[in-house]
Protein backbone atom coordinates (compact mmCIF):
# COMPACT_ATOMS: atom_id res chain seq x y z
CA UNK A 1 0.00 0.00 0.00
CA UNK A 2 1.65 3.05 -1.40
CA UNK A 3 0.94 6.73 0.20
CA UNK A 4 0.58 9.66 -2.24
CA UNK A 5 2.49 12.65 -2.66
CA UNK A 6 0.36 14.79 -1.14
CA UNK A 7 -0.12 12.09 2.23
CA UNK A 8 3.54 11.92 2.42
CA UNK A 9 4.13 15.91 2.33
CA UNK A 10 1.18 15.77 4.82
CA UNK A 11 3.08 13.24 7.25
CA UNK A 12 6.26 15.00 6.69
CA UNK A 13 5.03 18.23 8.15
CA UNK A 14 4.53 16.41 11.73
CA UNK A 15 8.41 15.50 12.15
CA UNK A 16 8.59 17.50 14.73
CA UNK A 17 5.78 16.38 17.21
CA UNK A 18 7.17 12.79 16.73
CA UNK A 19 9.97 13.97 18.08
CA UNK A 20 9.09 15.79 20.70
CA UNK A 21 6.50 12.68 21.49
CA UNK A 22 10.05 9.90 21.87
CA UNK A 23 11.98 12.46 23.92
CA UNK A 24 8.77 12.15 26.35
CA UNK A 25 8.98 8.54 26.25
CA UNK A 26 12.28 8.48 26.92
CA UNK A 27 11.89 11.18 29.60
CA UNK A 28 9.06 8.98 31.30
CA UNK A 29 10.45 5.59 30.57
CA UNK A 30 14.48 6.84 32.31
CA UNK A 31 11.95 8.22 35.24
CA UNK A 32 10.07 4.96 35.40
CA UNK A 33 12.81 2.72 35.59
CA UNK A 34 14.77 4.74 38.46
CA UNK A 35 11.39 5.51 40.67
CA UNK A 36 11.92 3.89 43.70
CA UNK A 37 8.83 1.33 43.92
CA UNK A 38 7.06 1.91 47.27
CA UNK A 39 4.06 3.42 46.38
CA UNK A 40 1.27 1.88 44.04
CA UNK A 41 -0.78 5.32 43.76
CA UNK A 42 2.38 7.16 42.01
CA UNK A 43 2.95 3.68 39.87
CA UNK A 44 -0.66 3.98 38.91
CA UNK A 45 -0.34 7.05 38.28
CA UNK A 46 3.13 6.91 35.48
CA UNK A 47 1.19 3.88 33.87
CA UNK A 48 -1.52 6.03 33.33
CA UNK A 49 0.65 9.15 31.82
CA UNK A 50 2.24 6.29 29.59
CA UNK A 51 -1.11 4.99 28.36
CA UNK A 52 -2.42 8.48 27.56
CA UNK A 53 0.60 9.21 25.96
CA UNK A 54 -0.05 6.15 23.45
CA UNK A 55 -3.50 6.91 22.80
CA UNK A 56 -2.36 10.66 21.97
CA UNK A 57 0.33 9.25 19.87
CA UNK A 58 -2.27 6.65 18.09
CA UNK A 59 -4.53 9.32 17.39
CA UNK A 60 -2.88 12.20 16.34
CA UNK A 61 0.15 10.61 14.69
CA UNK A 62 -1.23 7.47 13.01
CA UNK A 63 -3.89 9.07 10.47
CA UNK A 64 -1.40 11.19 9.46
CA UNK A 65 1.56 8.85 8.79
CA UNK A 66 -0.74 5.96 7.84
CA UNK A 67 -4.17 6.86 6.65
CA UNK A 68 -5.21 3.61 5.69
CA UNK A 69 -5.33 2.70 9.56
CA UNK A 70 -6.83 6.07 10.80
CA UNK A 71 -9.77 4.32 12.46
CA UNK A 72 -7.65 1.79 14.05
CA UNK A 73 -5.23 4.00 15.30
CA UNK A 74 -8.48 6.02 16.67
CA UNK A 75 -10.01 3.18 18.47
CA UNK A 76 -6.85 2.27 19.63
CA UNK A 77 -5.72 5.01 21.20
CA UNK A 78 -9.33 5.85 22.50
CA UNK A 79 -8.95 2.82 24.38
CA UNK A 80 -4.91 3.37 25.53
CA UNK A 81 -6.48 6.46 26.96
CA UNK A 82 -8.97 5.22 28.62
CA UNK A 83 -7.08 2.67 30.20
CA UNK A 84 -4.81 5.53 31.44
CA UNK A 85 -7.45 7.27 32.93
CA UNK A 86 -8.57 4.16 34.60
CA UNK A 87 -5.15 3.69 35.81
CA UNK A 88 -5.18 7.42 37.55
CA UNK A 89 -8.57 7.04 38.78
CA UNK A 90 -8.36 3.94 40.48
CA UNK A 91 -4.83 3.74 42.23
CA UNK A 92 -6.18 1.75 44.80
CA UNK A 93 -6.83 -1.63 42.49
CA UNK A 94 -4.30 -4.70 43.14
CA UNK A 95 -0.99 -5.20 40.72
CA UNK A 96 -2.61 -8.03 39.12
CA UNK A 97 -5.41 -5.65 37.57
CA UNK A 98 -2.82 -3.32 36.72
CA UNK A 99 -0.25 -5.86 35.43
CA UNK A 100 -3.36 -7.28 32.76
CA UNK A 101 -4.16 -3.42 31.70
CA UNK A 102 -0.42 -3.21 30.94
CA UNK A 103 0.08 -6.41 29.70
CA UNK A 104 -3.19 -6.28 27.21
CA UNK A 105 -2.07 -2.35 26.09
CA UNK A 106 1.38 -3.63 25.49
CA UNK A 107 -0.62 -6.50 23.40
CA UNK A 108 -2.36 -4.01 21.14
CA UNK A 109 0.67 -1.67 20.94
CA UNK A 110 2.83 -4.40 19.96
CA UNK A 111 0.12 -5.67 17.41
CA UNK A 112 -0.50 -2.32 16.00
CA UNK A 113 2.96 -1.39 15.46
CA UNK A 114 3.66 -4.86 13.82
CA UNK A 115 0.58 -4.05 11.77
CA UNK A 116 2.10 -0.60 10.49
CA UNK A 117 5.34 -2.39 9.95
CA UNK A 118 3.61 -4.50 7.23
CA UNK A 119 1.67 -2.01 5.75
CA UNK A 120 4.70 -0.12 4.98
CA UNK A 121 6.74 -3.07 4.11
CA UNK A 122 9.55 -1.68 1.59
CA UNK A 123 9.81 1.78 3.13
CA UNK A 124 13.10 2.68 4.65
CA UNK A 125 13.29 1.82 8.52
CA UNK A 126 9.99 -0.34 8.23
CA UNK A 127 11.57 -2.93 9.90
CA UNK A 128 12.39 -0.81 12.94
CA UNK A 129 8.59 -0.57 13.52
CA UNK A 130 8.61 -4.78 13.13
CA UNK A 131 10.80 -5.27 16.16
CA UNK A 132 9.62 -2.61 18.27
CA UNK A 133 6.10 -3.99 17.70
CA UNK A 134 6.99 -7.95 18.47
CA UNK A 135 9.14 -6.76 21.67
CA UNK A 136 5.93 -4.75 22.93
CA UNK A 137 3.89 -7.85 21.88
CA UNK A 138 6.60 -9.94 23.72
CA UNK A 139 6.10 -8.07 26.91
CA UNK A 140 2.38 -7.59 26.74
CA UNK A 141 2.20 -11.53 26.49
CA UNK A 142 4.25 -12.06 29.14
CA UNK A 143 2.56 -9.79 31.15
CA UNK A 144 -0.80 -10.74 30.65
CA UNK A 145 0.28 -14.39 31.40
CA UNK A 146 2.07 -13.64 34.85
CA UNK A 147 -0.22 -14.18 37.64
CA UNK A 148 2.22 -12.73 40.80
CA UNK A 149 3.43 -9.44 39.78
CA UNK A 150 5.52 -7.08 41.71
CA UNK A 151 6.09 -3.31 41.71
CA UNK A 152 9.08 -3.38 40.51
CA UNK A 153 8.63 -5.98 37.98
CA UNK A 154 5.33 -3.89 36.71
CA UNK A 155 7.75 -0.60 36.60
CA UNK A 156 10.39 -2.31 34.72
CA UNK A 157 7.68 -3.42 31.96
CA UNK A 158 6.46 0.14 31.91
CA UNK A 159 9.81 1.42 31.80
CA UNK A 160 10.98 -0.52 28.88
CA UNK A 161 8.03 -0.03 26.87
CA UNK A 162 8.49 3.85 27.31
CA UNK A 163 11.87 3.45 26.57
CA UNK A 164 11.20 1.44 22.80
CA UNK A 165 8.23 3.63 21.91
CA UNK A 166 10.70 6.90 22.51
CA UNK A 167 13.26 5.67 19.94
CA UNK A 168 11.01 4.10 17.76
CA UNK A 169 9.30 7.89 17.69
CA UNK A 170 12.44 9.31 17.12
CA UNK A 171 13.53 7.19 14.53
CA UNK A 172 9.90 7.75 12.11
CA UNK A 173 10.25 11.16 13.62
CA UNK A 174 13.72 11.51 11.60
CA UNK A 175 12.36 9.84 8.92
CA UNK A 176 9.68 12.08 8.52
CA UNK A 177 12.43 15.03 8.49
CA UNK A 178 14.05 12.80 6.08
CA UNK A 179 11.16 12.86 3.72
CA UNK A 180 10.26 16.26 3.97
CA UNK A 181 13.81 17.40 3.07
CA UNK A 182 13.38 14.70 -0.17
CA UNK A 183 9.92 16.48 -0.95
CA UNK A 184 11.54 19.99 -0.77
CA UNK A 185 14.50 18.97 -3.17
CA UNK A 186 12.00 17.22 -5.53
CA UNK A 187 9.67 20.54 -5.99
CA UNK A 188 12.65 22.51 -5.90
CA UNK A 189 14.54 20.89 -8.75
Amino acid sequence: MSMTADEVQTAARFWPVGLVVGILYLILGFIVLSYDATSLTLVSILIGVSFIFTGITWIVLLPRVSPSLKWFGIVAGGLAIVAGIVAIAYPDETLRVLSLIVGWTLLLTGLLDAIVAIVNHGREYWWVSLIAGLAMFALGAWAVRETERSVVLLLTIIGVYCLIRGILEIVSAFRLRGLKHELTATSAG
